[in-house]
């Protein structure tokens, strides 16, 4: 294969650019190219990756979980591969055209479930001997589980939105129709916990659709808000690949606490300065339309 074909297949792998994370293009999506690249042949599906990734992660967890040096430092290596993986599985799907009905369920409550059994193994085995115990399962329960839940949240509704608006979807352009899959009752049974997650999730994520909007007009860049694009890329900074690699600094460190204040304090004031600045250019957008609006119709009277 060619570089140039190289060049082709990796960006058919990602999402659309405007959505990707920072660290994601640097770390994790060249990394989880070159598994999904030798994959793209063989009966290996994304759900299969999904779970390896899964696996990945609890293993990292256990390590984490032990309160040693050498377990902290191999769970945050384990806990950064998992993410690879999980980049993985989307750019196999987008590559090969191998999508399921219910990946997408799969891949998130896979993420959730890395991610709460990582924090449920640093409240474990890395209490700080300064902090009483109640105190300390508070920070790893609001610096750990719920803010990176909440700023998680943010980021897959304004991603999600925009890749809607623009007619697009994880298949970066891919137009290949997902396949349908006959599920045995067994199967069925099996998907009960994941879709309770995953309805847990949505009824979550509507306070963030009431809250963060994008407009339909994305779809076409003349009617695109100006500023539009600076926002989503600074949206991007409040992902998961982005607090993947700060946690995973802070592990190698054997710091976690420092990641936990991080995320509870700078990281929340973060996403709300973001917030506030995308409100603003959507208002401003709207004011601007009303205001072309009532010139086209004065100027045609």
């Amino acid at each position: 294969m060619s570089l140039h074909e190289l060049r082709v297949e990796y960006r058919k792998s990602l999402k659309a650019l405007e959505v990707e994370e920072w660290a994601d293009l640097l770390i994790y999506r060249p990394l989880g190219f070159l598994i999904a690249l030798p994959l793209r042949k063989t009966p290996v599906s994304p759900n299969l990756v999904t779970l390896f990734s899964v696996i990945v992660g609890v293993a990292g967890a256990v390590g984490i979980s032990l309160g040693t040096v050498q377990g902290i430092f191999w769970g945050g290596i384990f806990y950064a591969f998992s993410n690879v993986l999980d980049c993985s599985d989307g750019q196999l799907a987008r590559m090969t055209g191998k999508f399921s009905r219910y990946g997408r369920i799969y891949d998130g409550v896979a993420d959730y479930v890395v991610g709460l059994v990582t924090f449920l193994a640093i409240g474990i085995g890395w209490q700080p001997e300064t902090y009483p115990t109640w105190f300390w399962w508070m920070l790893v329960f609001l610096g750990g589980i719920v803010s990176t839940t909440y700023q998680g949240l943010h980021l897959n509704h304004v991603r999600e939105s925009y890749l809607h608006a623009i007619n697009a979807s994880h298949t970066a352009g891919n137009t290949v129709k997902a396949k349908k899959e006959k599920k045995s009752r067994k199967r069925k049974f099996f998907l009960i916990p994941f879709f309770t997650l995953y309805l847990l999730y949505l009824k979550t994520e509507k306070g963030v659709r009431r809250n963060v909007k994008v407009p339909h007009e994305v779809a076409d860049p003349n009617k695109r808000p100006r500023f539009l694009h600076t926002t989503l890329i600074l949206w991007t900074f409040n992902g998961k690949g982005s607090h993947v690699t700060v946690l995973t600094l802070f592990l190698l460190l054997a710091k976690p606490e420092i990641y936990l204040w991080f995320t509870l304090i700078p990281w929340n004031l973060y996403i709300m300065i973001v917030w506030y600045l995308h409100n603003r250019v959507i208002k401003s957008s709207s004011n601007n339309g009303v205001s072309n609006h009532e010139s086209t119709h004065t100027s045609g009277r």
